[in-house]
């Protein structure tokens, strides 16, 4: 199992599932853009055809003797209109367990959006009942975020690929009174920080970690492959504020170069992570050794 460390910081990735050989058309049909990054982007974040691949995984933070879950991915036995989705039965529990935390010793659990990708091991179903998955943990949601997700207020837009999410992996959590609502900028403790990078949705919010004067950034969906850090404005799936999304990836490649900021996204293959480099103007993507 992958092992990140920042500072004294220790960062594993869980596996929930892999798309892979997504055409790298899907990102961009740019083939000059393509072929000047083709010697970065291979092989991890372009593989063989000119394909990449997409990892659904949680990440494991254990620092200052507190574990912190991640973006808890989809969740099995939930209904979705994507078959890729859909009832799914995947050994997650298992492979987490064999990071070598069990989900009732998890103090944190951070959701950096509520797509049904980052929030669905919230909960698990027991006995016809969402039930939280981690039954000692504080859930930290953005206030913002969820209030753009809750189907009850004024001016709700709802997103048919996150149908019912809400009320099987938020509200449950809600209701056993483990949830915390947090402004934009929240300190959870000393080196540890969650932050706003809106765009993706309304409130989807990152996480930065400082340890020994190494930083990482925990970016959730702020930019799918790093292909979005050299051209910000290239899209992937739907964006509730697109200009937004755009400006957060802009902000996020100088400030992890200011701060020599690891950059952790939800969906990279090995090796998951990475730095933000400029060289000879251009931006480039170098994976975490």
């Amino acid at each position: 199992m992958t092992l990140i460390t920042v500072g004294d910081a220790e960062i594993r990735p869980v596996l929930e599932m892999q798309l892979l050989e997504r055409p790298i058309a899907w990102l961009s049909t740019d083939t000059e853009l393509i072929e000047s990054n083709r010697h970065w982007l291979a092989p991890h974040f372009m593989t063989e055809g000119d394909t990449w691949g997409l990892n659904f995984q949680s990440w494991v933070l254990q620092f200052e003797g507190k574990v912190i879950v991640v973006d808890p991915c989809n969740g099995n036995g939930r209904p979705h209109p994507m078959p890729m989705f859909d009832m799914l039965d995947t050994p997650f529990i298992e492979r987490f367990e064999a990071s070598g935390t069990r989900p009732e010793d998890v103090d944190y659990v951070f959701c950096t959006h509520m797509h049904h990708d980052h929030c669905g091991w919230n909960t698990q179903l027991r006995d016809g009942r969402w039930v939280p998955t981690f039954p000692n943990a504080r859930y930290l949601f953005a206030r913002r975020e969820f209030e753009r997700w809750d189907p009850n207020r004024a001016g709700y837009q709802a997103w048919a690929w996150n149908d019912g999410v809400f009320e099987r992996s938020i509200l449950p959590v809600v209701e056993a009174g483990l949830a915390d609502l947090l402004p934009d900028h929240h300190r959870l403790f000393a080196g540890l920080y969650i932050e706003p990078a809106h765009g993706h949705t309304l409130g989807h919010s990152v996480m930065r970690l400082s340890s020994l004067e190494q930083e990482a950034i925990f970016t959730g969906d702020a930019f799918h492959h790093p292909l979005q850090l050299t051209d910000p404005t290239i899209q992937f799936g739907d964006c509730d504020d697109t200009p937004m999304a755009v400006e957060t990836r802009r902000r996020l490649v100088e400030v992890a170069i200011q701060h020599e900021a690891l950059l952790i996204p939800a969906h990279l293959p090995c090796p998951h992570a990475g730095w933000v480099r400029r060289r000879g103007g251009r931006v480039m993507f170098e994976g975490y050794a």
